[in-house]
């Protein structure tokens, strides 16, 4: 029964891949059964004496085949639905004639015929095929009252009566089953469906919903970053402007002159380096930042990558050290690792005074490695150490001055964060800063070596 369910919920046929409908698999295996149940009638009615009722059975079977060729194969279902409703009412009623009337097993066929018209005929067509079996049923009910001697009793036995019952049960039940099973597990399937989708849905939304405050999070920040940038650089280039006219048009002494262009070139890298971050930065949020994780050897590229902010350090007489130790290789972009911890050494160097001292050391575990930088400057406030890695809205001074947006930590954090690293800010015990940055061991994921 269950490789008949299966080859008849089969929803492919050779050449025409559409699928079948519950309404044609409903009928397709009406007609299978039909065509078994009632081959079989054909020999039981025969042996039986009931030869007239052979015939009709004959004539079902061939019928029955015919419809289910013409509705799985031609896919001409609707014509066969047509075909059933009149041929088989039609056959039904012969049948009544000749296999003794209401004392034989038709009503129950009758009723089997009432229950496929209603499962497999479209709806608009419903009323016609209903009413024509009911007609059919009284009509020949209320004639068999009036004529009982035209329709007598054929059994010849009450073994054949009963076993012409339990045959036309067996059938009929068998058929209102599977119906039922076809329905229910249709009903079943577009429920579980419409729960999927109902599911689907509310996720998507959420996550929409997530996204739009995502969006409109960064959306606000980008509009405060590019009008802090838009306000703090106005300030520099006509600080820039102002020296470069007073140098064109006033006669100066060799000192002065030496004071406006050291002036001159502070105000130009502070520029600079404030254009550089908010164009990285930028690069970052509008592209999305690439990084290509290598074996990064922290003595070699920090010792070389160092040497600008070495100078700018001696220009302040600001001690820089690095504490280094060799062949300790981090997984890390080597550009954005160069980015981060530039810009963490570029602000220790700024918010310490001249005289101070900046250091670099690193410690190592046994799969994390940490650069530690750390200045004896003006240190943070405690009530500015929660929105350190956040766009400020005030611009930062270092102290000669050094100008700033703020946006060097949300960078380096970014940047960190892209490598699989991670960054924060220690308070120093007497005074000063410590900001570390975190690398995984090249080699080493959470603890295992690859």
């Amino acid at each position: 029964m269950a490789k008949l369910r299966s080859w008849l919920n089969t929803d492919y046929i050779i050449g025409n891949p559409k699928k079948f409908s519950l309404e044609e698999r409903i009928f397709n295996t009406f007609c299978v059964i039909a065509v078994v149940a009632l081959f079989l009638e054909i020999f039981f009615n025969y042996y039986i004496g009931l030869k007239i009722v052979a015939l009709i059975c004959l004539f079902g079977t061939l019928f029955s085949a015919a419809l289910y060729y013409l509705s799985r194969n031609q896919r001409k279902t609707k014509l066969a639905i047509r075909s059933l409703g009149v041929v088989a009412n039609f056959t039904f009623l012969l049948n009544y004639f000749f296999n003794s009337g209401i004392y034989g097993p038709n009503m129950v066929l009758f009723c089997l015929i009432l229950l496929i018209t209603i499962v497999v005929v479209p709806k608009k067509e419903l009323m016609v095929w209903v009413t024509l079996n009911v007609m059919t049923v009284f009509g020949v009910l209320i004639f068999e009252y009036f004529n009982p001697e035209a329709i007598p009793n054929v059994y010849v036995d009450n073994l054949a009566k009963t076993i012409d019952f339990a045959v036309t049960y067996a059938v009929a039940a068998l058929l209102i089953c599977l119906s039922i099973v076809f329905i229910r597990n249709n009903y079943d399937k577009e429920r579980s469906i419409v729960f999927q989708k109902n599911s689907e849905i509310e996720e998507r939304n959420e996550r929409i919903i997530s996204q739009n405050v995502e969006l409109e999070k960064l959306n606000s920040e980008k509009s405060k970053m590019f009008s802090i940038v838009a306000h703090d650089i106005r300030s520099p280039l006509s600080s820039i402007l102002g020296y470069l006219e007073v140098l064109a048009e006033t006669d100066m002494t060799e000192e002065e002159n030496d004071k406006i262009k050291q002036r001159l070139l502070q105000v130009t890298k502070d520029t600079s380096e404030m254009l550089a971050n908010v164009l990285a930065w930028s690069k970052s949020q509008l592209d999305g930042a690439r990084v290509d994780i290598i074996a990064v050897n922290v003595f070699r590229e920090l010792t070389k990558g160092l040497s600008l902010e070495r100078s700018i350090a001696g220009r302040k007489n600001i001690a820089l050290d690095l504490v280094l130790k060799e062949e300790v290789l981090v997984a890390a972009d080597l550009n954005m690792f160069l980015i981060v911890v530039r810009n963490l050494v570029n602000n220790a160097i700024k918010f310490t005074p001249e005289g101070g001292k900046v250091q670099v050391s690193m410690e190592v575990n046994h799969e994390n490695c940490f650069i530690k930088i750390k200045d004896n400057g003006l240190g943070v406030g405690k009530d500015e150490q929660d929105s350190l890695f956040k766009l400020r809205a005030h611009s930062t001074f270092g102290t000669n001055n050094e100008k700033g947006v703020g946006l060097g930590l949300l960078l380096c954090k970014e940047f960190t964060e892209l490598q699989d690293g991670k960054i924060w800010y220690e308070a120093n015990e007497e005074k000063g800063s410590t900001f570390v940055v975190s690398f995984n061991l090249y080699g080493v994921v959470k603890g295992r070596e690859i």
